[in-house]
């Protein structure tokens, strides 16, 4: 009696303290989304197979998922080379998806394993001392690259705003003799983002912000990702040699050993030739 007692005990215990169904834990990814599919949201194939416990395999012609063979065509890339899958390729290779009722996170499930999702905001960061701008998404850090932006006399203003209200994949520049500038993002007043043949380590515009299209084109891939009303902090400054730089020190080197070494033996040999005049003077004497 006293063990059916202990038993019914035990089994209440489980009952309260098991999760109710459908609760199983989750973890929760930020997704990445561009502006030119805005409704789509994608994650790092690598990460999201590890994270599902699904199997990948790629090579040159194709790449599957879960023994799903995934469509190129739906597929985005960082500019670091990194693939990302649109949740709609993750329901085709097997998972669950359940939107939210507002439709800013989706919950993917595989096995026993839930992962949430979501729509999550943008962010971009000028560094004029550094010369480089970084995006992000969430916590995902999605792009950092050189920039060159307004020299002396034109220099680009430090500040907060927000991208817009001017995108286009091609504007020119009205103040300077309509120069072409691709994939422009408007940032302030007449002050842009885009994208440039030549993009120096250092200051070189009239004050825009110049992004590569050479490589991975960084311009075209931040064109297509960021969104109007994106916020854009523009901070710090390029350092100028205010002093006047040290004198170079010029450091006296040591002689080579083998110059050390055919000195020694120079001397041995003039004393060794002396000590023998010496000693053939003295004998004819």
């Amino acid at each position: 009696m006293h063990r059916l007692a202990r038993l019914g005990l035990v089994l209440l215990a489980l009952t309260v303290s098991a999760p109710p169904l459908g609760a199983l834990p989750r973890e929760e990814l930020d997704g990445i989304s561009f502006a030119d599919d805005p409704h789509m949201l994608f994650v790092p194939i690598e990460e999201i197979a590890r994270t599902l416990g699904w199997e990948t395999y790629f090579d040159q012609e194709e790449i599957s998922l879960n023994g799903h063979l995934l469509d190129a065509a739906h597929l985005r890339k960082l500019t670091n080379g990194t693939l990302l899958v649109p949740l709609d390729e993750l329901q085709r290779a097997g998972a669950t998806i359940t939107w939210s009722d507002d439709g800013m996170q989706a919950l993917v499930a595989s096995d026993n394993k839930n992962i949430a999702i979501q729509f999550a905001n943008k962010r971009v960061e000028v560094d004029l001392a550094n010369q480089r701008l970084r995006a992000y998404q969430g916590a995902r850090f999605l792009l950092d690259s050189p920039i060159s932006s307004g020299r002396e006399g034109k220099k680009t203003p430090p500040g907060e705003f927000k991208a817009g209200p001017i995108k286009s994949p091609m504007h020119r520049s009205r103040l300077y003799h309509n120069v072409p500038m691709p994939w422009s993002v408007q940032v302030h007043e007449n002050i842009f983002i885009h994208g440039f043949r030549q993009v120096p380590r250092h200051p070189s515009s009239h004050g825009y912000i110049r992004l590569p299209l050479a490589g991975a084109n960084p311009a075209k891939w931040f064109y297509n990702w960021i969104d109007l009303g994106t916020p854009v902090s523009i901070k710090g400054h390029w350092p100028l040699a205010t002093t006047t730089p040290a004198p170079m020190r010029i450091e006296k080197r040591s002689p080579p050993a083998h110059s050390f070494l055919r000195r020694v033996i120079i001397a041995t040999v003039i004393t060794i030739a002396g000590t023998l005049v010496l000693w053939f003077t003295s004998r004819g004497r």
